[in-house]
């Protein structure tokens, strides 16, 4: 099952939920459905756009929780969000994240390990792709992805904040344009490279 959490928003680019669904019925994915919990603006148009999706409306608690353990793939299509808390509480269930290249989200990924960095619909795609036809690779991923978040704090995320503006003040780059990024972004590995 491929989950979305969060507002239904222009936004967050839920729109592309529906060219993903597209794109891996056109790559000859047939067996999936999307499992969709919030609501928002855009809700009738995914109703409307979505073959094989669940909508669940707002979550919370025990029942948001069972929403996420019963992910396979997390997609956040977001390209606006500064951190993804969805992300991490993909990852507290052992759901492996598929995220865009740009917003915050970018930055929990460690691409390949515990979720995928995209550039495009069609590197999107073939992640999540990816992760339906290979359970090991999946499997792998999982345990990574929720052991990421079993070491996430707010302590750990102010120390990488204040350490990247440490080494802003002393490199003296403009806005961090100088620190690395933890992710290499392109075609997602096989899962000969992953395992």
């Amino acid at each position: 099952m491929i989950g979305y959490v969060g507002r239904l928003t222009v936004e967050k680019s839920v729109r592309f939920l529906a060219d993903l669904e597209r794109e891996l019925i056109r790559s000859g994915v047939a067996d999936f459905r999307f499992l969709i919990v919030g609501q928002g603006s855009e809700e009738g148009w995914l109703r409307a756009n979505l073959r094989s999706a669940e909508f669940t409306g707002v979550l919370t608690g025990e029942a948001l929780g069972r929403a996420y353990a019963n992910m396979d793939v997390f997609a956040f299509p977001s390209r606006t969000d500064t951190y993804g808390n969805v992300v991490l509480e993909a990852f507290a269930s052992g759901v492996p994240a598929v995220v865009t290249d740009s917003g915050g989200p970018r930055f929990i990924i460690h691409h390949g390990e515990n979720g995928f960095v995209t550039s495009d619909l069609r590197e999107f795609a073939s992640c999540v792709e990816g992760l339906i036809r290979n359970p090991p690779q999946l499997a792998a991923m999982r345990r990574s992805a929720r052991s990421h978040a079993l070491s996430a704090s707010w302590d750990a995320v102010f120390d990488s904040v204040y350490a990247g503006y440490g080494y802003g003040l002393r490199s003296g780059s403009v806005a961090g344009r100088n620190v690395r990024m933890r992710h290499v972004v392109g075609a997602c590995p096989d899962a000969a490279g992953l395992i």
